[in-house]
């Protein structure tokens, strides 16, 4: 109970500042048995209020629940056992006679301190109630009895100092050697005797002043009865005083109590009237004032802030309960309401005429290519950014039809100055003006032998073939008309490069100024266009995914669920909205530019790669990012297609079956690629498209050579990979570039090795019969002979020797090599510029077999005078006659 009591006073009566001086747990009688626990409490201030509580169990846990409360001034009788008829009688049954008692004395002594005995008491037992009134004295002397009955224990008394004293004085008589306890005790008793009688005697003297003692004291308590009664006289007197104080408390209590309400009702009413007071000046800018002044559009915001500040003022449930603020928030519903109106008129009408205003027309300028700046447009709008703050705030869903609205109306604008923008630059490239007709020439001129007729017919022929379907087919009359017109300044790569320059630094400070003021006029987040491929990312991982083989690897998605809020969703609409055509535009002007001139594809992935990583490191808005990501995207979409075009067309070549071919013209465009490519590329900051553009092109070249040498031409294969892979080999090793070494190494091997092919080939072995003899003389050394027992062999003879030794003269010789001159001359180009390269291998062959002939001589014919019918020298001065003569 402890335990519980403790609880109690923990939970419910110090937070009231009540003290629990009892409690009993009871039921109530003739029910279903419900415990519930009864405690009787006092307040801890004047007045004092004393009450009677009932708690019970909560449904869980140890927890306790108040049910009921009473006021101890409600309180008439407390019945021990039976109930009297009263308006309302509460019975309950104690779970025990000792919880009862307690309590019931616990409500008696209540009774008697606070309501002054007014409480009737009745079948109680009148020990319970004599506890309550038996003194304190009599309470505390009572205890130890019932202690020494109780628990029959002994009390060990101790000595006074006085006692102590003597003790020891006596003691010191023996010297504290007492050797006889006897005699000791002995002596002691004899000495109490003799004090006994003593007193005795004392007292029978002393008989009279006895009763004179004692008739003193029966005055004495006669006096004593008059002070009592005199006391209770004065208590009685002070008990009135008493209640008439307690009755002064309680008036005083009730006072403040409300004074207290007062005091909370005028601060309550004073908060009221600060926060839901509109002045007079704002409901009349509200109403009535003019939002294309700047003075009165201050006043208007003004007005509007405070409204917004009285709208927003947190009110409980019983202020909303009364009439007056009632009708002071349907008053500022219908400010709010009313001038949300008016806001929405004048700012629709504003965008109206904004998308409506015709500006000025890009065609009548002095020719410049001059994107119109909107900052006057911007200017005019921003001003009203705390008021649409305001209608965000107040009503979303309008404020996302202003929008809307905005965007729909400013995209006419854009839509005429872009298409202004595009026709002056088609114009300017090709000074063609937009809607003429013209006719597609006649195709480029056929291939002819001429060389750079073949390189430059090939290379121009091969781009088209990458344009996508959507082009107009009639632009491709823009090359031709180019070509006729040489001297034209947009004929030009590099005029052509300057447009594109100027095009993206044109558009770019265009879409990144609308996006800030979109972004900061409608209060939106930044945006990550999730729904359009971008280069996301670092710099570096900007560079990686552009390298990438794939297309599709260059999209790279940037997503959250976070990020998919309203505002961002609004933020990519308008900007879409707004811009609809001009990545459609871009991508046609892109693919004019690759018509007008080949390298300009170069050209292009060159400067929109720089522009799509500025754009980044410069952390420019979204939507420029997605449109040079996209337009990245579809330049090198036409890149790659423009060198599988490329590839294919070198794959599938053919040449005439003619005397000579030399070299091939798709190795002329290679190297003219080549060329272009690492002039464009000179100080880009990628290159990795570039360099897979240059694998892929050489291995179709390699590949088309070899086809090409295998067909039935009227030279040999040899000649034609020869020559080929020679020029391929001298032009990279001039051109030095690093992805292409490996290529270079094979172009070499190849050239080598199809250089002797042929040398053996039509070179042969001039002294046929010879190396006939000499190979059988090597058989019957592989046989076992030894090759100083040659001479010995019948066929082999030194006669036999000199006899095929006579058939090869030397005029004989210079003759059958002249033959061989003319029959190299024929098959070598002179493109390929390899003649004397391979005239001097052959005369290095035709000596190193004739140094092998010698040797044969002098190691099986020793000593035997047997020589060639001319000389080293002769050989070399052969050779040299046919190259003079020649």
């Amino acid at each position: 109970m402890i335990a519980v009591r403790n609880q109690l006073q923990k939970d419910f009566f110090t937070p009231q500042e009540e003290r629990l001086l009892g409690l009993v747990y009871a039921w109530k009688a003739g029910k279903k048995r419900k415990n519930c626990i009864l405690c009787a409490a006092v307040s801890t201030d004047r007045p004092y209020q004393a009450s009677l509580v009932k708690f019970k169990k909560a449904d869980k846990g140890d927890a306790y629940k108040q049910v009921a409360w009473w006021s101890f001034e409600d309180l008439l009788v407390v019945d021990g056992r039976d109930a009297y008829k009263f308006d309302k009688v509460y019975k309950w049954i104690a779970s025990n006679s000792g919880e009862k008692n307690s309590f019931m004395s616990c409500l008696f002594k209540l009774n008697r301190r606070y309501m002054h005995g007014r409480i009737k008491f009745i079948k109680i037992s009148s020990q319970i109630l004599e506890e309550c009134l038996r003194p304190p004295v009599e309470e505390r002397t009572s205890e130890p009895i019932e202690v020494e009955d109780e628990e029959e224990i002994d009390v060990y008394e101790v000595l006074t100092p006085k006692e102590a004293l003597d003790v020891g004085k006596i003691m010191e008589e023996f010297d504290q050697s007492i050797s006889n306890s006897e005699a000791f005790a002995e002596k002691m008793s004899k000495d109490l005797h003799v004090l006994d009688e003593a007193n005795i005697r004392s007292i029978i003297v002393s008989e009279k002043q006895v009763t004179e003692l004692m008739e003193l004291i029966d005055m004495s308590l006669v006096d004593v009865r008059n002070i009592e009664q005199t006391l209770q006289t004065y208590e009685e007197l002070l008990q009135s005083v008493k209640e008439q104080m307690d009755h002064i408390h309680q008036s005083n209590y009730q006072l403040q109590v409300i004074d207290c309400n007062q005091q909370k009702l005028l601060e309550e009413v004073i908060f009221l009237v600060d926060k839901l007071d509109l002045a007079e000046e704002h409901q009349v800018a509200l109403r009535t004032g003019d939002l294309s002044v700047p003075e009165s559009l201050e006043a208007c915001i003004t007005a509007v802030e405070a409204l917004n500040n009285c709208m927003i003022v947190k009110l409980s449930t019983g202020h909303r309960k009364l009439q007056s603020v009632v009708e002071q928030l349907i008053t500022f519903e219908n400010l709010r309401q009313q001038f949300e109106s008016r806001f929405i008129r004048h700012i629709s009408n504003i965008f109206v005429l904004q998308g409506n205003d015709p500006g000025v027309s890009l065609m009548q300028q002095t020719g410049e290519l001059i994107f119109p700046r909107h900052k006057f447009y911007h200017d005019e709008l921003l001003p009203y950014n705390p008021l649409m703050a305001w209608l965000k705030s107040s009503n979303l869903v309008i404020f996302n039809g202003l929008s809307k609205v905005y965007a729909e109306n400013i995209k006419k604008l854009y839509d005429k100055q872009v298409k202004d923008f595009f026709d002056l630059l088609k114009f300017k490239l090709t000074g063609i003006k937009d809607g003429m007709k013209f006719k597609i020439q006649e195709s480029i001129e056929k291939l002819t032998a001429s060389t750079s007729n073949l390189q430059k017919t090939f290379f121009r022929n091969t781009l088209y073939e990458h344009l996508e379907p959507e082009v107009d087919i009639t632009d491709r009359g823009i090359l031709d008309k180019a070509k006729d017109d040489q001297d034209r300044e947009w004929s030009t790569s590099s005029f052509c490069t300057e447009i594109i320059d100027q095009v993206l630094a044109e558009l770019e400070p265009i879409c990144i100024a609308e996006e800030e003021f979109v972004t900061r006029f409608f209060i939106l987040v930044e945006d990550t266009y999730s729904e359009t491929p971008q280069l996301v990312g670092s710099k570096s991982d900007l560079v990686a995914a552009i390298n990438q083989d794939s297309i599709e690897k260059v999209r790279l998605y940037r997503s959250t669920p976070e990020q998919e809020d309203l505002g961002i969703s609004n933020k990519r609409k308008i900007m879409n909205e707004i811009f609809s055509t001009l990545e459609l535009d871009l991508r046609g002007f892109v693919n004019l530019c690759d018509k007008i001139n080949p390298s300009n594809t170069l050209h292009l992935l060159v400067i929109v790669s720089q522009c799509a990583l500025s754009a980044q490191d410069a952390d420019s808005p979204p939507f420029i990012k997605s449109t040079f990501g996209n337009i990245l995207v579809h330049v090198k979409r036409n890149f790659d297609k423009c060198i599988s075009g490329l590839c294919k067309q070198i794959e599938e070549a053919k040449v005439p079956k003619k005397t000579k071919i030399g070299i091939l013209p798709f190795v002329i465009g290679f190297e003219e690629f080549l060329t272009v490519a690492e002039t464009i590329f000179k100080n880009a900051e990628r290159r990795g498209d570039l360099d897979k553009a240059y694998n892929k092109i050489i291995a179709a070249v390699f590949t088309s050579i070899e086809n090409i040498a295998l067909m039935n031409l009227k030279i040999p294969p040899d000649v034609v990979i020869m020559e080929n892979f020679h020029q391929i080999y001298c032009f990279l090793s001039e051109m030095k570039i690093n992805s292409l070494e490996d290529r270079k190494k094979e172009a070499h091997q190849q050239y080598s090795e199809h250089l002797n092919l042929y040398v053996t080939k039509y070179l042969g072995q001039p002294l046929e019969k010879l190396n006939i003899f000499f190979d059988g003389v090597k058989t019957r050394i592989a046989q076992g002979v030894k090759e100083d027992e040659i001479s010995y062999q019948l066929v082999f003879s030194k006669q036999e020797l000199r006899k095929v030794i006579e058939k090869y003269q030397g005029k004989e010789v210079k003759k059958a090599l002249e033959t061989l001159y003319k029959k190299v001359l024929k098959h070598l180009s002179e493109e390929g510029n390899l003649l004397q390269v391979v005239w001097c291998t052959m005369q290095g062959e035709f000596v190193h077999q004739y140094k092998q002939f010698e040797e044969m001589i002098a190691r099986c014919y020793p000593g035997s005078g047997i020589t060639m019918n001319f000389s080293i020298e002769d050989i070399l001065q052969y050779f040299l006659d046919i190259t003079k003569s020649n």
